[in-house]
C-alpha cells in the first residue's frame, strides 16, 4: 500500500512539473514588443491601392507572428480590409513589418496590432493612434513607402518563402478546398442554369429564372457608369454565384423527387366527336 501511494505521489508530481513547464513556456512575462515608426505618418489621405505600414521591434523566447487591423471608436473595421499574412519570426530579438490596406472608403484613427504564437494562438495587442483616411479609388500619383519599409518587405517575403511554418495558413486546408469548390461551382452553375432554362417548363421555368436577376441588376449598373469598386463586383460574383448553384441544385432535387412522387405523365385519350 505504501509503495502504491509513493507511485502515484511520483505521477502527480510529475504531472505537476509538466503543466507548469507549459505554463511557462506560454507566459508573456518574456515578450517584450513595441510600435516603432507608422509610414506615411499619423495623419494622411491615402489611395485604395496605398498602405499603412507599421514597424515592430520585439524580443522573445518563442516564434512570433504579427498582424494589423485599423480601428474606428474602438470598433475593429475588417469590411475590405486588405492584411499582412503574419509570417514565422524566429525567438530573439529582431524587427517585423505589418500592414494594413483598404480597397473602400475608410477613416481609422487607431491601428491595431494582434501578436500571435506558432499556433495562431492571440497572446498580446498593441494600439497606435493613427487618424489616416483610403479615399476608395487609386491615388492620382502613387505614394513612395519609407525606406525602411521597403528593406523590410524583401525581409518579409523572404520569410514566407524560405523559412519553414508548419502551419502557415489558419485553417488553410478548409479554405482551400472551399476555394476551390467554388471555383468549381462556376461552370456547375452556367451549365445547370442554362440546362433549367431550355428543358423545364411552366413555373417550374420561372423558378429556374430567379439566380439570373441579381447578374441583370450587377449588368445595369456596369453599363449605367455607376461606380463599384472592381474588388467588390469580383467577390459578389465569385461568392454568389456558389449560392445561386446550390439553389439550382435543390430546385433540381425537388423537381426529381416530385416527378419521383407522381409517376410519369398520364396520357388520356380525347373523346371522338360525332
Amino acid at each position: 500500500m505504501t509503495s502504491l501511494k509513493n507511485t502515484l505521489s511520483v505521477i502527480a508530481l510529475l504531472l505537476v512539473c509538466f503543466f507548469t513547464s507549459s505554463a511557462f513556456s506560454q507566459s508573456t512575462d518574456n515578450l517584450l514588443v513595441e510600435i516603432t515608426k507608422l509610414d506615411p505618418g499619423v495623419e494622411s489621405t491615402l489611395g485604395n491601392d496605398d498602405r499603412l505600414y507599421v514597424l515592430i521591434h520585439y524580443e522573445s523566447d518563442i516564434p512570433l507572428r504579427f498582424q494589423a487591423l485599423a480601428l474606428h471608436s474602438g470598433s475593429a473595421l475588417e469590411v475590405g480590409a486588405i492584411r499582412n499574412p503574419a509570417a514565422l519570426h524566429a525567438p530573439g530579438s529582431g524587427e517585423a513589418l505589418v500592414w494594413v490596406g483598404y480597397t473602400n472608403p475608410t477613416h481609422i484613427d487607431a491601428v491595431r496590432v494582434t501578436v500571435l504564437n506558432e499556433e495562431w494562438r492571440e497572446i498580446y495587442q498593441l494600439v497606435e493612434n493613427a487618424d489616416v483616411t483610403w479615399q476608395g479609388v487609386a491615388a492620382a500619383t502613387p505614394r513612395e513607402p519609407a525606406a525602411w519599409v521597403n528593406s523590410l518587405i524583401k525581409t518579409e517575403r523572404r520569410k514566407m518563402d524560405f523559412v519553414y511554418d508548419a502551419s502557415p495558413q489558419k485553417y488553410g486546408f478548409f479554405a482551400d478546398i472551399l476555394f476551390f469548390l467554388m471555383i468549381a461551382a462556376i461552370p456547375a452553375y452556367l451549365l445547370l442554369q442554362l440546362h433549367m432554362l431550355w428543358r423545364y417548363e411552366y413555373r417550374w421555368r420561372e423558378l429556374a429564372m430567379i439566380p439570373i436577376f441579381p447578374y441583370l441588376i450587377l449588368f445595369f449598373y456596369y453599363f449605367a457608369g455607376l461606380n463599384i469598386e472592381t474588388s467588390l463586383q469580383v467577390t459578389f460574383l465569385f461568392r454568389y454565384t456558389s449560392c445561386a448553384f446550390l439553389y439550382l441544385l435543390a430546385l433540381w432535387t425537388a423537381k426529381r423527387f416530385w416527378q419521383n412522387k407522381l409517376g410519369p405523365p398520364k396520357l388520356y385519350k380525347q373523346p371522338k366527336v360525332k
